[in-house]
């Protein structure tokens, strides 16, 4: 009987030894990658849109980040620490988008704004009270009465191809 315990115990420990041996070899915290699915991400000093920028990622740029703080995601870029925000990234390759009107085939006013501040899109992200939307209006800082208005516009799937396809004659 004791010899029975004993291979038993051997045998649990190889077993153990085994197990453990093929967790070391798999790295613990192993990367995560991620794509930037903005038309572009700041690399921030600090995990602030308030610090410095320090480096301009663009759509599709890939990289690789060992750590997630809350909304940011500490990278490494030109030999620099920096923090880019989780509202920027994902973990896929952005998806192709249909563009009705691109940048070089109209001219844009300079003060006419291509898309939202990053102020805008985090906002949108965690969401408004009224009393926010009615500050930021009062701030300037965003027209939310013009977004409720075109958010209540309905536009059909064949007006928009109609419009397309009329562009392109």
């Amino acid at each position: 009987m004791v010899k029975k315990e004993i291979i038993l115990k051997h045998l649990f420990h190889s077993i153990i030894g085994i197990f453990l041996g093929a967790l070391c070899a798999f790295p613990v915290f192993a990367d995560s990658i991620y794509f930037v699915q903005s038309a572009t991400a700041k690399v921030m000093s600090q995990p602030s849109f308030q610090s410095e920028v320090i480096a301009t990622l663009k759509r599709g740029d890939k990289f690789n980040a060992p750590k997630r703080l809350g909304n940011w995601i500490k990278i490494t870029r030109n030999g620099k620490q920096g923090y880019v925000s989780a509202l920027l990234v994902a973990n896929h390759a952005p998806l192709n988008k249909l563009e009705v009107v691109r940048a070089e085939d109209v001219a844009i006013n300079n003060g006419v704004r291509r898309r939202a501040s990053s102020f805008s899109s985090a906002a949108a992200a965690r969401g408004l009270t009224k009393e926010d939307r009615k500050r930021a209006d009062e701030e300037n800082k965003a027209d939310y009465s013009a977004v409720t208005k075109m958010e209540s516009t309905l536009v059909k799937e064949d007006e928009v191809t109609h419009f397309v396809e009329s562009e392109k004659k």
